[in-house]
């Protein structure tokens, strides 16, 4: 053994410093971010088994949204706990009747659901309306939503 190292110094200089480096890498790595195998949301989504939106439930909002003679297209998805509805409208349709169609989304909810999640709704044209696009938020402690202001 002592041999191959007096014979080998510079390969095992390398090697040990290698390891080292690779050891500190890590001591560092745990040190700035020691909770890497958690969540990304946290403990924010704890409860949410409870009060869930399936894919059914999504379905039926964009169906039922998708019955109104204002809406083109609707897409849905959930983030966390926000509900994400994309709804592209009629180039016809006015600021007030888009605005309305937020009711639609709710009535499909139960009531532990819209109290759970917070809701962001995006309407928009096809065309270049200025009054388009609209985004409508309900928060889950409101009852209705706060759009961005009329343009």
């Amino acid at each position: 053994m002592k041999k191959f190292i007096k014979n080998n110094k510079l390969t095992v200089i390398t090697f040990v410093c290698c390891i080292i480096f690779v050891i500190l890498v890590f001591v560092i790595k745990l040190t700035f971010f020691p909770n890497e195998a958690k969540a990304i949301y946290g403990d924010r989504l704890d409860g949410i088994e409870e009060v869930e939106i399936t894919k059914d439930e999504q379905n039926n909002i964009v169906s039922k949204l998708e019955e109104k003679d204002e809406v083109k297209n609707v897409s849905c998805d959930i983030k966390g706990r926000v509900l994400n509805v994309i709804i592209t409208v009629n180039d016809d349709v006015e600021l007030d009747p888009a605005k309305a169609l937020t009711s639609v989304i709710t009535e499909n909810l139960e009531e532990d659901q819209t109290k759970y999640y917070d809701i962001q709704v995006f309407i928009e044209k096809d065309n270049d309306d200025a009054k388009f696009p609209i985004i409508g938020y309900k928060h889950q402690d409101k009852d209705n939503f706060s759009f961005t202001k009329d343009r």
